[in-house]
């Protein structure tokens, strides 16, 4: 893929390449309609000019013209025009042309019949051309005492048919001149537009580049930040103050996963510690009782005593080993819990009551449980029972259960959950030790707790629960009694 810096840099350039297009043919047109304008103005102007200098004198329309007084209508190269017709019976006659036109008239009778205004023309010498045509009315001479001038009979040569002496005719002018001097001065313009444009187009490229180079460093310092991180310094936090507003986001989520992950090794550290410390004891134990029972002949009964020894040793090693291999399996399993599972909670809780309370001296006044026959959760029915005797035995374990204060076993169920609180006389548990109650192979003080179990009961409870769709959590209740509340999804 393409790096932020190239394709940020390519849109901000092609975005500004695209403006200056657009903007230098919005100039280019508004260039040529005003030049084109200026142009027109310059051609009527020279129409009016001829035009009053055209006059009636009652018998014939004529033209005050004289060719040396305006060479430009005179010349063969770069010559203007121009043609002024009267109309008669017969259409429209030629009074008077400019000598540029050789042929006595416009070369295209098609114009003379069109509608006034300024158009695009081919000149008579091929060339292109503006023209302009005209229509009025002649004005009639005067002269000094304002009476009409000679009033010549009718039929005389060069009057109109359909003039009279009380009547002017109607007159059509057309002056056109050469567009070489517009269409270079556009073509100039033109091409000052496209090399500046390209210049700035250029230049917006260098500068999109720089700005983006420029904007990108803080980016660039963060990676490097972030690349510098390791398994040895998740301890370090990314300050946020000297980044952009944009990055300080990141910065912070990144600071969060490094304080999570930092939290997730070091749980890990102290899990290898306490397993690898759990298992070296059974080990170191039963080498002793090996090495002590080899030192000396022992007879068949003595050897019997040492392999009873050894095979609790492995036991308690076996044992261990398989917690600790379910807790890795329930960890590992995301998947959600299987729609039909069903597990009755009343059943099972009387199960593992009854089952703990044999192995912890079978007194039925250590335990109460208050269950609801009919409420059954979405869960497999062994995984339930590793959950529950799992939660029951800590409370019995490391509890201060007693016949006037028991452990509390109770099943509800309210908004389509299963829940399940097992409450217990716990004086020893302070505030700060419930964070550390789900953690593997923790204990309280070897001095005062039952040291026999583990440290996993806990932990695999809470993993089993999660990835059944539900959790364990832990409280305490004044003045001392522990809650721990397991929530599964309840079956329909």
């Amino acid at each position: 893929m393409t790096s932020i810096r190239r394709r940020t840099a390519t849109l901000v350039a092609l975005s500004m390449t695209v403006l200056l297009v657009i903007g230098g043919v919005v100039l280019v047109v508004v260039l040529r309609r005003a030049m084109t304008a200026q142009f027109d103005e310059a051609l009527v102007a020279r129409a009016a000019a001829l035009q009053s200098l055209t006059r009636f004198d009652g018998t014939k329309v004529e033209i005050d013209f004289a060719g040396e007084a305006m060479p430009r209508y005179a010349r063969r190269t770069n010559a203007e025009f121009f043609v002024l017709w009267v109309r008669d019976a017969g259409g429209w006659r030629v009074v008077e042309r400019s000598e540029s036109l050789s042929d006595g008239d416009w070369p295209s009778p098609v114009l003379r019949d069109a509608a006034e205004g300024t158009r695009d023309t081919t000149l008579p010498d091929g060339g292109l051309g503006r023209a302009v045509l005209i229509g009025f009315v002649a004005p009639r001479e005067r002269d000094e005492e304002g009476d009409h001038r000679g009033e010549a009979p009718t039929g005389t040569g060069g009057a109109s048919p359909t003039a009279s002496a009380s009547s002017a005719p109607v007159v059509r002018l057309l002056v056109a001149l050469p567009r070489d001097p517009l269409d270079r001065a556009l073509s100039v313009i033109g091409w000052c537009i496209a090399g500046v444009g390209g210049a700035l187009a250029l230049a917006c490229i260098a500068a999109a580049r720089w700005a983006v180079s420029r904007g990108l460093v803080p980016l660039g310092d963060l990676s490097r930040r972030v690349q510098s991180l390791g398994p040895d310094t998740l301890g370090t936090r990314l300050d946020p103050t000297d980044l952009p507003a944009e990055l300080r986001p990141i910065a912070e989520q990144l600071s969060g996963l490094l304080a999570r992950l930092e939290e997730a090794f070091e749980r890990e550290k102290r899990f290898s510690a306490a397993a690898s410390h759990e298992l070296r004891t059974p080990i170191a134990e039963l080498r002793m009782l090996l090495e002590v029972a080899a030192s000396q002949p022992r007879t068949s009964a003595e050897w019997s005593r040492t392999a009873g020894t050894a095979l609790d040793v492995l036991f308690r090693a076996q044992s261990l080993c398989e917690t600790l291999l379910r807790l890795s399996r329930a960890a590992a399993d995301h998947a959600l819990p299987d729609a039909q599972a069903r597990a009755e909670v009343g059943l099972v809780l009387a199960a593992q009551a009854a089952r703990f309370l044999s192995m912890h001296g079978g007194d039925a006044r250590l335990l109460r449980v208050e269950r609801d026959d009919e409420s059954a959760a979405r869960v497999d029915e062994t995984t339930l029972t590793s959950i529950v005797g799992n939660l029951i035995d800590n409370a019995l374990r490391h509890g201060s259960a007693s016949p006037d204060d028991p452990v509390v076993v109770r099943a509800r169920s309210e908004a389509g959950f299963v829940r399940i609180e097992i409450r217990n006389p716990a004086p020893a548990l302070t505030a700060n030790d419930l964070s550390h109650l789900f953690e593997p192979f923790w204990r309280k003080d070897a001095s005062r707790h039952d040291q026999s179990g583990f440290g996993l009961g806990l932990a695999v409870a809470r993993t089993l629960a999660r990835a059944s769709g539900g959790d364990v959590t832990a409280r305490r209740d004044e003045p001392s009694t522990l809650v721990i509340q397991l929530t599964l999804p309840a079956a329909p």
